[in-house]
């Protein structure tokens, strides 16, 4: 496969993407493409990605032999008509499907994939779902930025938005309230964040051989501080408010097709 890879886009989740596949980029030709790529150039100067090449396109774009990274707004993907044919399409393009994708790029992958910002540290939770056979070298590139996860139906892809897209945004909320509830409880702020932080760290790693519900049990005692607060969020409804808000996202990103 080639050797080319070119990005159309160049807001949040490519910088994430470019940072955290930095090492799979070695040996191969990397460019951006857009209105006004320049406006990444900072970015790419600051993480040692200057070897990148900046295309400035009006309405075509040139995709000939090159895996497309399709990381722009999903509306935008209008605004340009695509020349040539591209050697695989990967599209992290909430609510747009392939057969979308297909009557405006031509290649013979299509690859919907669904990152999350951690690309930024290597980190990502990434779902992904092409209709065909891909090349391992598409797995490798997804992965090469966090965890690829292969679902067996396009829609997944978009329902994935609530256990990778959006879930950082909904633990960063939860994540601030408990550090809060440290500094009401007298703890310094910084202090309340480094436990909290290390909080997670040590959930992360429990999480890899328990399930949520026996590290539950493992800390709530009898007539305890812990269930006590426990109940006190099952009668806010907070476990079905998340579900609700979960559920909101999946609709939002129903495919466009």
């Amino acid at each position: 496969m080639t050797n080319k890879i070119l990005f159309i886009g160049y807001g949040q989740i490519t910088r994430a993407i470019l940072k955290g596949m930095q090492g799979a980029l070695a040996g191969r030709s990397v460019s951006i493409a857009g209105k006004d790529p320049s406006k990444i150039a900072p970015f790419l100067k600051q993480e040692r990605l200057d070897f990148i090449t900046l295309q400035t396109c009006d309405k075509s774009i040139e995709i000939t032999d090159s895996v497309v990274f399709l990381t722009l707004k999903p509306h935008a993907l209008g605004a340009f008509s695509y020349t040539g044919q591209a050697s695989a399409i990967l599209s992290a393009l909430a609510g747009v499907s392939i057969q979308f994708l297909q009557a405006h790029l031509q290649a013979p992958h299509f690859v919907r994939f669904m990152p999350n910002v951690a690309a930024f540290l290597g980190l990502s939770a990434t779902t992904y779902f092409s209709p065909t056979p891909i090349p391992k070298e598409l797995t490798d590139l997804l992965a090469s930025f966090g965890t690829a996860v292969q679902v067996d139906k396009e829609e997944l892809v978009d329902a994935s938005m609530v256990t990778n897209g959006s879930t950082l945004a909904f633990l960063s909320l939860f994540t601030q309230a408990l550090i809060d509830s440290g500094v009401r409880a007298g703890l310094p702020y910084a202090q309340s964040k480094e436990l909290v932080s290390q909080s997670f760290k040590g959930f992360s790693a429990l999480l890899a051989t328990k399930s949520p519900q026996e590290i539950s049990q493992s800390i709530c005692t009898p007539a305890g501080a812990t269930i006590e607060g426990l109940s006190v969020l099952e009668e806010k409804g907070v476990r079905g408010a998340i579900m609700q808000a979960c559920h909101a996202i999946a609709r939002r990103y129903k495919p466009k097709s």
